[in-house]
């Protein structure tokens, strides 16, 4: 220890010389601490990198603070292929685990990780054994507060069989590379980070996706490689649980799915084309939080028969709910800012919209190949553009004299079928009058606001 007491004592001399700059990293401790010997150094921002030292009756703790300073971190290689430990505690605070820091101590048990970790680095615990269980919830394995795990990790820790992935985390594809952990996944989910990729041969009636999946990958259906296999496909579920974690679903990722009750988790903030392309949907449950429904977003669903969005959605593009031939009946926030054209062309069921106040911006392409019957637009409507063509069903519909931007021949198709005439209901002098008079149709004044009879 004189030696320690000696270099020590040159380097405050050093730092009273210099200045802060020269006290860098190279300055090195060797420390008592809790009955174990720790070296660090200090980094530019006087913080402490633990870089080795020695455990106690195999067990080793990197505590908080050492000798004052904040621990930071733990530096690359600290302790790799070290067989003496045993037990490992990293305390709240400790920011990161370098590269290989852990790698090879095959004798470790798993290692309790505190709230404050942010970041564990490539191969950080790479060919350990991890032989201890996690048997409750109080053993804390990978804290929530962890943000990166890079390349390889945990890569090779063959008994490694339990993990509750962090939800925020950015999980490089092999981090559990060879782990049983991942094996098991693999035998019905292929995960890989934080990517569903693929569902193999599921017979579950209740799909639960695993918690901490945030994205469902695209099906590809070019290559013959959807995410759900053909016995997936094949399996009649009862209902698909999405974890809170997910938030992005890929093109086509549920296709061709058969199923009674799915809900679209709020943290999907916009839905992209086909996630249930040509399925059997008895129940579609859209949570707050969804924000835009993309242009086939649910095309060719079959059985579906209403669905109610919710008021955070505002913008619906265009062909939403295209084919969706069972769909009867549906309900559009005030909240949706626009609804593009074909939204429900080919809804061959579809026989009820209900528009509520605030929606401005409407296209009646939408209705090609319906049963509509009555559209009452809502006293907000002030665009509504679009051809009422196709629409043989139609026979009455209320257009308010705010809604000034029409298109002028909007029922000139309409015209060749006399035998099927609309009524035309709004308020005198307004445009809805213009056109309906203009097209040979029979208009009826109301009062603004009133519902058509």
């Amino acid at each position: 220890m004189r030696k320690c007491r000696k270099f020590i004592l040159a380097a405050v001399v050093l730092y009273l010389l210099l200045g802060v700059d020269s006290m860098i990293c190279d300055a090195r401790y060797i420390i008592p601490s809790k009955e174990q010997l720790l070296t660090y150094e200090i980094n530019e921002n006087g913080e402490a990198v633990i870089t080795g030292g020695e455990p106690y009756d195999g067990k080793l703790v990197i505590p908080e603070t050492i000798d004052g300073y904040h621990v930071v971190g733990i530096a690359d290689r600290a302790f790799a292929y070290r067989q003496d430990i045993h037990d490992l505690t990293i305390d709240a605070g400790v920011r990161y685990i370098g590269a290989y820091a852990f790698a090879g101590c095959r004798k470790m048990n798993t290692p309790s990780l505190r709230e404050g970790l942010q970041a564990i680095g490539e191969g950080a615990f790479r060919d350990n054994l991890f032989t201890g269980r996690i048997t409750w919830k109080g053993d804390v394995f990978l804290p929530d507060s962890i943000l990166s795990i890079d390349k390889e990790a945990f890569a090779c820790c063959s008994k490694l069989a339990y993990i509750e992935l962090p939800p925020y985390a950015d999980i490089a594809s092999d981090a559990f590379k060879d782990t049983p952990w991942q094996e098991a996944r693999d035998e019905v989910f292929q995960i890989r980070g934080s990517s569903l990729e693929y569902i193999n041969n599921n017979t579950d009636p209740v799909l639960i996706i695993p918690y901490g999946v945030t994205e469902l990958a695209s099906g590809d259906w070019m290559s013959g490689r959807p995410i759900m296999d053909e016995v997936s496909q094949e399996t009649v579920y009862e209902e698909i649980i999405f974890p809170d974690t997910i938030v992005k679903l890929g093109d086509s990722c549920l296709g061709s799915v058969t199923i009674k009750r799915i809900e679209i988790p709020g943290g999907v903030k916009y839905i992209p084309f086909g996630i249930l392309e040509y399925g059997e949907v008895s129940e579609l449950v859209l949570s707050e939080g969804t924000e835009t429904i993309g242009e086939g977003a649910f095309v060719g669903i079959g059985r579906l028969e209403t669905i109610q969005i919710p008021d955070s959605v505002r913008v619906i593009e265009d062909q939403a709910f295209v084919e969706c031939r069972d769909l009867r009946r549906i309900t559009i926030p005030g909240t949706v800012e626009k609804m593009e054209g074909n939204a429900f062309t080919g809804c061959e069921s579809l026989t009820e919209v209900i528009y509520e106040e605030g929606i401005q911006e409407i296209d009646v392409g939408s209705y090609e190949f319906t049963q509509i019957e009555r559209i009452q637009f809502p006293e907000s409507t002030v665009s509504i553009c679009g051809y009422l063509s196709r629409t043989q069903s139609l026979e009455r519909i209320y257009i308010p004299a705010g809604a000034v931007d029409l298109e002028d021949d909007i029922f000139a198709i309409r015209v060749k079928f006399k035998e099927a005439p609309i009524t035309v209901y709004g308020q005198k002098g307004s445009r809805a009058e213009e056109l309906a008079v203009q097209s040979g149709y029979k208009f009826v004044e109301v009062e603004s606001g009133d519902e058509m009879p």
